[in-house]
C-alpha cells in the first residue's frame, strides 16, 4: 500500500525526469534554431527556446529543493568570480558584469 509520502516522493521524482528530459530536448532545439539562423523569425524561436530552457532550469531547481532566490545568488557569484578574474566574456563584451547588474537589480 503506497503512503501519502510514497506517491509525492514518485511524483516529484517523475517530474525531475521529465524536466530533465525536455532541457535537452530544448538544449537541442536551440542548436538547431542556431544552426538556421537566415530564416524568418529565427531569433524569436531561439529567444523562446533559450527562455523555456531558463524557466525549466528554475523548475527543476525548485523540484530539487532549491530556491529561486538560491540560483539567482548563485548567479550573482558567479557572475561576480567572472568579474574578477577578467573572464574573457567579460573583459572583451562586459557580459559578465551586465548579467550580474540584471540579477541585483531584479530582485
Amino acid at each position: 500500500m503506497k503512503t501519502r509520502t510514497n506517491i509525492k516522493i514518485s511524483a516529484n521524482v517523475k517530474a525531475i525526469e521529465w524536466l530533465k528530459s525536455e532541457i535537452l530536448s530544448e538544449l537541442s532545439n536551440l542548436f538547431k534554431g542556431l544552426a538556421k539562423t537566415d530564416e524568418p523569425n529565427s531569433y524569436n524561436t531561439i529567444a523562446d527556446t533559450i527562455a523555456s530552457i531558463i524557466a525549466m532550469s528554475y523548475t527543476l531547481a525548485r523540484r530539487l529543493g532549491i530556491s529561486y532566490a538560491n540560483i539567482d545568488s548563485k548567479i550573482e557569484a558567479l557572475t561576480d568570480i567572472a568579474e574578477r578574474n577578467s573572464h574573457e566574456l567579460e573583459s572583451e563584451f562586459s557580459d559578465m558584469s551586465e548579467l550580474n547588474k540584471y540579477i541585483k537589480n531584479r530582485r
